[in-house]
């Protein structure tokens, strides 16, 4: 009876916008620690969260009461799936992740479609120029765009840093000093396959136009300096062994990069270790220092202050669009590069940020010391839910029910495929209970949810009743083999 009465209230208060936050994520370890965050905010204001794996989540916009819909990037796609969204009643926002790390140019923002565009409510970009770029690309949308730095740079403020700091000290105490390297070969080295399947996908899915020969251009430049920086990592790598004998070296691949092709490539020594595990924050915190090729880490680092440089193996222009390389110190080759880690390894002369660096930093992240980018974006979704006429505690028929509950058709289970996994393993929900525990008590915010599994790699974060349904979903996988 009481699944019936949920049912019936469900159904019935189908179309009404409720106090509820989705969170769709694709890459974990990027993504998860700044959702958190959000979904902090968002609970201390009344709001229920369903955070996890996209796919699940897109697949089940049409079983899900209508809410707040944060999209992490603005593909075709991305597009189509906030367009059913906002259908179903949503209001819509983006978080363009594919933005912090990139100086783009209007014509640049190639993933940015007119679809997601046309169907966000609002877009937060960090940066001048990047605020600059899409108001320009998209004059139509432009009082859509919202300056704010993106929230996995919130947690790198002093004081909010310090939830990376017990990891940190563990990967420290298990390899001691060590030169953390940090790759992006997205187009020569993807785990979805070989350079010109990567090519082909992107064009197909709008993101490249490749009958333009500026793109074409731009895609041949990109694959250059692919090669280039391999050739560049696999050199600095072995000189590091061989000439600075008093660290190690950790090798993390971007996370949608094939691991195997580094380890056949280097080989294997025991002051050597490849891996992907992980945040990459506390790896920039324990290491001695940060070797990267244009990669966002290098962004991450001068916000946390620490040691970073930038190997730009080619004189591309694509280099310019990149970042990292304006606000780190620049190896232009592997040689180079190996001197200056000598120095530094050895003391004598220690990398560092000039304040130059500091200050192209924060404009070109709209970073703000005094106020959170993830305030900005709660407080600015929320202005516009009460614009709308929705009650503020109304919409699921009880201040001590979720106002979250599955219709009818809702999937539960989604399998994995490609490289989907990787990007997003499964996790705990008591690990992920205390991971936000920790976040909450970091930014002073004083919440008591209870986190039910909504799904494979989806969960329900509340302060109130979850729906029967998901309690006995709940039971089933925890009690049934």
């Amino acid at each position: 009876m009481t699944q019936l009465r949920e049912r019936t209230a469900n159904t019935n208060a189908r179309d009404h916008l409720r106090r509820i936050l989705y969170l769709p994520m694709e890459i974990a370890s990027r993504e998860m620690d700044s959702r958190l965050l959000l979904a902090a905010i968002a609970l201390e204001r009344g709001f229920d969260i369903v955070l996890g794996q996209k796919w699940l989540i897109e697949r089940n916009l049409d079983a899900m009461p209508p809410g707040l819909y944060l999209s992490k990037t603005l593909t075709q796609r991305d597009g189509r799936i906030m367009e059913r969204a906002r259908e179903r009643g949503s209001i819509i926002a983006a978080i363009d992740e594919e933005v912090p790390g990139l100086v783009a140019k209007p014509d640049e923002l190639r993933w940015v479609s007119d679809e997601g565009v046309a169907n966000a409510d609002f877009i937060f970009v960090g940066g001048e120029n990047n605020v600059g770029a899409y108001r320009s690309r998209f004059p139509q949308a432009a009082e859509k765009i919202v300056p704010c730095l993106n929230p996995r740079w919130d947690l790198l403020k002093p004081g909010l840093r310090e939830i990376y700091r017990r990891e940190a000290s563990r990967i420290r105490e298990r390899f001691g000093r060590f030169i953390l390297i940090n790759t992006n070969l997205g187009f020569s080295n993807s785990e979805k396959g070989p350079t010109e399947s990567i090519v082909e996908e992107q064009a197909r899915t709008g993101k490249l136009d490749l009958a333009n020969p500026t793109v074409r251009d731009y895609v041949d430049q990109v694959i250059r300096m692919e090669r280039a920086n391999f050739a560049a990592i696999r050199e600095i790598v072995r000189h590091v062994l061989t000439d600075i004998p008093n660290v190690s070296v950790v090798l993390r691949p971007h996370p949608s990069e094939r691991i195997d092709t580094w380890q056949n490539a280097i080989g294997s020594s025991p002051r050597l270790t490849i891996i992907r595990e992980g945040a990459s924050i506390p790896w920039i915190i324990a290491a001695d220092a940060l070797v990267h090729t244009n990669c966002t880490t290098g962004v991450e680092a001068i916000a946390l202050g620490q040691p970073a440089l930038c190997v730009l193996a080619t004189d591309e222009p694509v280099n310019r669009r990149y970042l990292a390389n304006r606000v780190n110190p620049v190896a232009r080759s592997a040689q180079e590069a190996l001197d200056v880690l000598k120095r530094h390894v050895g003391g004598t002369d220690q990398i560092s940020f000039s304040r130059e660096m500091f200050d192209f930093f924060a404009t070109s992240m709209s970073f703000d010391e005094h106020k959170l980018g993830a305030v900005t974006i709660i407080e600015r979704l929320i202005e516009e839910f009460e614009q709308r006429g929705a009650a503020s505690r109304g919409g699921a028929g009880s201040d001590e029910r979720s106002h979250w509950s599955p219709g009818r058709n809702y999937k539960w289970i989604m399998r994995d495929k490609n490289v989907r996994g990787t990007l997003f393993p499964g996790f705990s929900h008591q690990v992920l209970a205390a991971r936000l525990a920790e976040v909450a008590r970091q930014t002073g915010i004083r919440i008591n949810p209870r986190t039910y599994a909504c799904g494979s790699k989806v969960a329900l974060i509340t302060e109130r009743n979850a729906p029967m349904s998901v309690r006995m979903r709940q039971f089933i996988m925890k009690n049934v083999a």
